[in-house]
């Protein structure tokens, strides 16, 4: 005569891929008659279920396709960073292909306005020109565009500070233009890189912040 608990521990031994140390036969003989043990096994296979690893026949083990599992979500996740990084950096460069236009036209306007003999103007155009030509080179190579950054970010510094003097002074005329075209380049610039960038920045800010301990 086997006890309720030796049958109890061949059914969680049969669950585990054990031994049992009871014969099968005698272990399913007592179950048919016996309640309790019955109402252990149903337990004990409906929270194998649920944990998805219990096989009814058979041993615990873990599902095969698992790693696949993991790889599709980690794939799908890295899919989707993907596509929108493309699309944000897309935008950007179009923005600096514009920024680059204008520019360049800007440049043109003022050659054309002020005759091409002032010697300054002449020198603010070449200036243009050649932000024109950086811009354009970022939208082909956006990992240049801390260099031009820095150049843009200087030239939109002094214009806004003495257009800021010049109006408080009222010594001068406004030229809207003249701090609003350097402040939508250093945006199109800034944009451009995170997108380009931004990955990058963001596992170096998560090692940053790492907690060793």
């Amino acid at each position: 005569m086997v006890s309720h608990e030796e049958v109890q521990a061949a059914l969680s031994a049969r669950i585990d891929g054990e031994s049992p140390g009871l014969d099968d036969a005698i272990v399913d003989a007592h179950l048919a008659q016996c309640e309790e043990c019955t109402a252990y096994w149903e337990r004990a296979l409906s929270l194998s279920r649920r944990m998805s690893f219990a096989e009814v026949d058979g041993g615990m083990a873990p599902p095969h396709d698992l790693s696949e599992v993991i790889m599709a979500g980690v794939d799908d996740t890295w899919r989707k960073l993907e596509q929108r990084r493309l699309i944000t950096l897309a935008i950007g460069r179009v923005a600096l292909i514009a920024a680059a236009v204008v520019w360049a036209v800007w440049a043109v306007l003022l050659l054309v306005h002020g005759g091409g003999t002032d010697s300054l103007e002449t020198s603010t155009a070449a200036v243009r020109f050649g932000v024109a030509l950086a811009l354009g080179v970022t939208a082909w190579r956006p990992r240049q565009i801390p260099g031009v950054l820095l150049i843009v970010g200087t030239m939109f510094t002094f214009t806004a500070g003495f257009a800021v003097r010049d109006w408080v002074l009222s010594t001068g005329e406004f030229v809207p233009s003249i701090v609003l075209i350097p402040l939508v380049t250093l945006f199109g610039l800034v944009w451009t890189w995170v997108a380009d960038r931004g990955i990058e920045i963001r596992r170096a800010w998560h090692l940053l912040d790492a907690n060793p301990s």
